[in-house]
């Protein structure tokens, strides 16, 4: 049924809240000049390291009443994500030319 409604079967989980703070364009900046500054050498994204450097940055630079603001905000878009996928679940298989093109690509 997941791959007719084109749904996860694993249920999503609340994001980090600081992959949220990170998303604002002044602070992703920031912490794009901090990966360029830990990983010299470019090539492939190191998930850990940029996961890592948000997570420090987020806690070095977010006062304590603004971080309940981010975990709200991470909560609120947590919640947003189960319900969508509650939502495919429930739903009845898409029928239009797209979804079933996609449906038969994936066997």
């Amino acid at each position: 049924m997941a791959r007719l409604t084109s749904t996860k079967l694993a249920k999503p989980c609340t994001p980090p809240v600081y992959n949220i703070w990170a998303r604002e364009p002044a602070i992703k900046a920031v912490v794009d000049k901090e990966y360029k500054r830990a990983h010299p050498k470019g090539g492939v994204v190191d998930l850990n390291l940029l996961q890592g450097i948000k997570s420090k940055l987020f806690d070095d630079m977010v006062p304590a009443a603004e971080k309940t603001i981010w975990r709200k905000e991470a909560m609120k878009e947590g919640k947003a994500l189960v319900e969508e996928w509650e939502q495919g679940l429930v739903s009845p298989p898409a029928t239009d030319p797209e979804s079933r093109q996609r449906l038969v690509l994936l066997h």
